[in-house]
């Protein structure tokens, strides 16, 4: 047997230490590898972060090299992190589908454990900002919503309810949408222009759609002019917040043939964004106005106008805008017979159509190439992942080897293991038997005392009490034969059995003694297991040697209090003390006591050691020689406390 226990060590340590060799080298690789490239991947990210509005094709290069690294090594975070600025980039040139699948990928990784992140609140912004693009408002809702739930400064909980607002406004619901903006609190003194200029904005939406205009116009010149104090803090999106509600309005002001206020309104827009240096919008404010000119009659300030938005468009590049600008201005010298002039114009209207469409191609390829980009990422990262996965495999079947080399030696063991146990069933089998002996110990003497009280009764001629002592006691004995084949009982069976005790107690020597018993209410008491007849022979101890004796009416306070974990059964009288109980005994009580504490002492290491529990008993004498406290500390788990 031996030499084939050594045969068979050194087969496994054969087989097995080639392997280990190689799992220390690759544990070893992947400790390096995570210590120099962990800043990387920070960096990486970092970089993404600062070019993905300039240039998202650099920005998403990388995405793509931080993607691999995490997945590599199982970096939640940066995998999230990833993927929410392949989201955001993808918001960034409107392709919401793919933002949608990307902010997806990034919310499921964060939302377990990393639900308090700031990568998570962006990952709900923009996942409410994709399905209120995609008109998925129910979604939308949902999503802001959560964001709310955050832990948010006062600045961002002001923006998501703006968001919610948006999102009522886009489903026609305009006094859904106004209320959430009411319910912004905002405190002025911070100085936030531009989160005023917002709330203002919004409001002013609101308003033009519900056709309130003049409201509409005010609130939206007070958020004009907050925006331009802020000056270039206010963001492009905010602008064409502005943009969109300077349409409403002026939509309602020219169905409403206000020609003069929608003037107005265009000039002072030309004026805000000439000075921000947004020639585009501007361009485009030329044009709208010329058509409120022209409605007027003021043809030749119309074509000046219409001039003007062109050589502003020309200026930033803008051809789109270019041949806005040349149409409507051929257009207006048609209608007012100036052929010559209107053949020309449109001739430069076909050049300007022209370099549009070749700068949508150029755009088109950039874009395309960012999604070309993406699906290199999506490829990158599948490879990763299989790559994971035949690793995973190879390392399984290495193990396969070491798990049948092992499972002999399992076997060995579980034997061993079983040869034992039964060796500790044996000895606890034994310990058990001891415990219920000493148990049933306790039984008779109770017993005796009961029935010499019920004589007491009889040679006092006193048959009614008795007759009611003996009910009582046939209700006592019941409840502990039932209990006494039971190595824990619950506590609220215990309390209905000690009540019981004492009070036939109590009936005996009502002359010498009074009672309570308390229970700590964080006490479960249906759930609480303890030993029977641990209790009773201490409530005896001080009924019999204590408070009997006594010449005054005594007091015997029992409670069971929570207490660090575990359940303190204080049993406290005022009797005459053990000192003096001592000194009135017979030999034959001197015997029975010591016997009767010995038994419960070798019936509390049984419990400790069968059970591997910690009960203790601690009795004190209180002070002159005026009563004993017995502490039994029975353990707890902290399920059974309420």
């Amino acid at each position: 047997m031996k030499k084939f226990l050594l045969l068979l060590w050194i087969t496994i340590f054969a087989s097995v230490g080639p392997c280990f060799a190689q799992k220390k080298k690759l544990d070893s690789y992947s400790d390096f590898k995570s210590r120099s490239s962990q800043t990387s991947i920070t960096q990486l990210l970092r970089d993404a972060e600062s070019v993905k509005k300039d240039n998202p094709t650099q920005a998403l290069s990388f995405v793509q090299e931080a993607l691999g690294m995490s997945l590599s090594q199982g970096d939640v975070v940066n995998e999230a992190r990833g993927y929410l600025l392949i989201g955001e980039i993808n918001e960034q040139i409107n392709e919401w589908t793919l933002a949608l699948e990307n902010y997806t990928k990034a919310y499921q990784l964060l939302a377990v454990r990393y639900a308090s992140s700031t990568e998570y609140n962006r990952t709900l912004r923009g996942l409410g900002n994709t399905y209120l693009k995609l008109a998925n408002y129910d979604q939308a809702l949902n999503y802001y919503n959560q964001t709310l739930a955050l832990r948010l400064s006062a600045t961002e909980k002001a923006e998501r309810q703006l968001d919610i607002s948006e999102v009522y406004f886009q489903k026609g619901d305009y006094a859904q949408a106004l209320a959430q903006v009411e319910e912004i609190k905002i405190n002025q003194k911070v100085g936030d222009d531009v989160l005023l200029g917002k709330i203002q904005n919004q409001k002013a939406k609101i308003y033009a759609r519900t056709r309130n205009v003049d409201q509409a116009n005010t609130l939206y010149k007070s958020s004009q002019q907050n925006m331009r104090a802020a000056g270039n803090a206010a963001p492009a999106k905010e602008e064409e917040a502005l943009k969109n509600t300077k349409e409403e309005i002026s939509e309602v002001l020219r169905e409403q043939k206000r020609y003069d206020e929608d003037i107005s309104l265009r000039n002072q827009s030309i004026d805000f964004n000439l000075e921000s240096k947004n020639l585009g919008e501007a361009s485009k404010d030329k044009i709208e106005l010329s058509k409120s000119l022209a409605a007027k009659g003021e043809t030749n300030e119309a074509i000046q106008q219409l001039k003007e938005a062109a050589v502003l468009a020309d200026s930033v590049s803008n051809p789109k805008e270019q041949a806005a600008a040349y149409l409507n201005l051929a257009t207006l010298y048609e209608k007012n017979g100036r052929t010559s002039d209107a053949l020309k114009t449109y001739q430069k209207y076909s050049e300007a159509v022209s370099r549009t469409e070749q700068q949508t191609e150029i755009n088109q390829q950039q874009k395309a190439e960012l999604i070309r980009k993406q699906k290199e990422i999506e490829t990158l990262s599948n490879e990763v992942v299989s790559g994971q996965r035949e690793e995973q495999t190879l390392l399984q079947q290495q193990q396969l080897v070491i798990y049948g080399l092992l499972a002999i030696i399992v076997i060995i063991l579980v034997t061993s293991y079983f040869i034992y146990k039964n060796a500790q069933a044996s000895k606890r089998a034994n310990q058990l038997l001891a415990l219920k002996s000493l148990r049933g110990q306790m039984n008779p003497h109770f017993i005796f005392n009961a029935l010499n009280s019920v004589n007491q009764f009889i040679s006092q001629n006193d048959e009614r009490s008795a007759n009611k002592y003996l009910s009582e006691f046939s209700k006592l004995m019941r409840l502990v034969l039932e209990n006494s084949q039971e190595d824990f009982i619950p506590l609220q069976r215990e309390e209905e059995i000690i009540s019981l005790y004492v009070k036939l107690e109590h009936y005996r020597f009502r002359d010498k003694f009074d009672y309570t018993i308390t229970i700590d209410e964080e006490l479960n008491k249906e759930i609480i297991q303890l030993p029977p007849m641990l209790i009773q022979p201490y409530i005896e101890n001080a009924v019999w040697h204590g408070l009997r004796y006594k010449e005054d009416k005594g007091k015997l306070a029992l409670s069971f209090e929570h207490h660090n974990g575990s359940m303190q059964v204080i049993i406290a009288d005022d009797g005459i003390g053990r000192k003096k109980s001592a000194q009135l005994k017979t030999d034959n009580q001197k015997k029975h006591n010591s016997t009767g504490l010995k038994n419960i002492e070798e019936r509390l290491q049984i419990l400790n050691r069968v059970y591997k529990t910690n009960y203790t008993v601690t009795i004190e004498d209180l002070a002159a020689d005026s009563g004993t406290r017995v502490i039994i500390s029975i353990p707890v788990s902290k399920t059974t406390i309420v």
